[in-house]
C-alpha cells in the first residue's frame, strides 16, 4: 500500500495553475475537468502527463476512448508534446480504449489498471469519463464502478485526471454523479466575446487546497494551455 503524506503535492506544470492550488494536485486525488467541445480538456490533460514524465519523473498512463491514440499523438505534436518518443522511452503509455469497446467497462477497468502496475505509473488521464462509462446501462452500475475506482487508485496513490464532457445548456456534468466523486472540480467554459470565441477557467473546488475562487483567462500557444491567473482574494 502507498502511503500518502497529506501535505504532498504532484505539480502539473501547466503555467499559470500551480501557484493558485499550493503548488500542485493532493497526491492520489481525483481531478474532474469538465467542458464543452473545443474548450482544452485534452490539452490540459495531456500537458499533465507529458510535464509528468519530463519535468518530475513520474510516469503516466494516457486512457483515451473518443479520440484513438495515432489522432492524439498527431494533435499533440504541434504543442510539442512528443507522446510516441515517450511511449518508446517507457515513461508514459497511451491506451486506447475504443479498441477495448467489446469487453465492456470492466475489461477496460481492468486493462488501465494493470497498465498502471506494467510502467508503475503515478499519473493516470482517463479521456473521457462520459464515454468511458457509457458501456454501463444503470446508473447503480456505475455509481459502483465509480466508487470502487476512485478507491482503488487511492490505495495505489495515483494522481488522475478524468475530463468530462458539459453538453451546451446541461444543469449537470455528463451523468450527474461524478462531481460529487471526484476530489476536485475544475471547469473550462468557452464563451463568445466581441465576435471572439474565448475560454476561461474555475476551480469550483478541491479538498483539503486553500484554493483560487476567481475565473482566469485561458490562452493557447504553440506550448500548449496557459492559465492567465488574477491575484488570488
Amino acid at each position: 500500500m502507498c502511503v500518502i503524506r497529506l501535505s504532498e503535492r504532484v505539480p502539473t506544470g501547466i503555467d499559470g495553475l500551480d501557484t493558485l492550488i499550493e503548488g500542485g494536485f493532493p497526491r492520489g486525488d481525483v481531478i474532474l475537468v469538465a467542458g464543452g467541445s473545443g474548450s482544452g480538456k485534452t490539452i490540459f490533460s495531456t500537458q499533465f502527463i507529458y510535464n509528468g514524465a519530463t519535468r518530475y519523473g513520474e510516469k503516466g498512463v494516457y486512457a483515451t476512448f473518443e479520440e484513438d491514440s495515432k489522432t492524439l499523438k498527431r494533435n499533440m505534436l504541434r504543442f510539442g508534446f512528443d507522446l510516441e518518443k515517450l511511449e518508446k522511452e517507457g515513461a508514459i503509455k497511451v491506451v486506447d480504449l475504443e479498441t477495448l469497446k467489446g469487453g465492456g467497462l470492466s475489461a477496460n477497468v481492468e486493462y488501465v489498471l494493470g497498465t498502471l502496475n506494467e510502467i508503475n505509473g503515478k499519473r493516470l488521464v482517463i479521456d473521457s469519463l462520459t464515454a468511458f462509462l457509457s458501456a454501463c446501462t444503470e446508473k447503480l452500475e456505475y455509481r459502483m464502478l465509480m466508487h470502487l475506482i476512485y478507491r482503488m487508485l487511492k490505495t495505489r496513490g495515483v494522481t488522475t485526471i478524468m475530463t468530462c464532457s458539459v453538453p451546451r445548456g446541461a444543469k449537470t456534468l455528463g451523468l450527474g454523479i461524478e462531481e460529487f466523486i471526484a476530489d476536485s472540480l475544475l471547469s473550462l467554459e468557452n464563451s463568445i466575446d466581441n465576435l471572439e470565441l474565448k475560454t476561461r477557467f474555475l476551480i469550483q473546488k478541491m479538498r483539503g487546497t486553500d484554493h483560487s475562487r476567481r475565473y482566469h483567462n485561458v490562452i493557447v500557444t504553440d506550448k500548449g494551455l496557459q492559465i492567465v491567473p488574477f491575484t488570488i482574494t
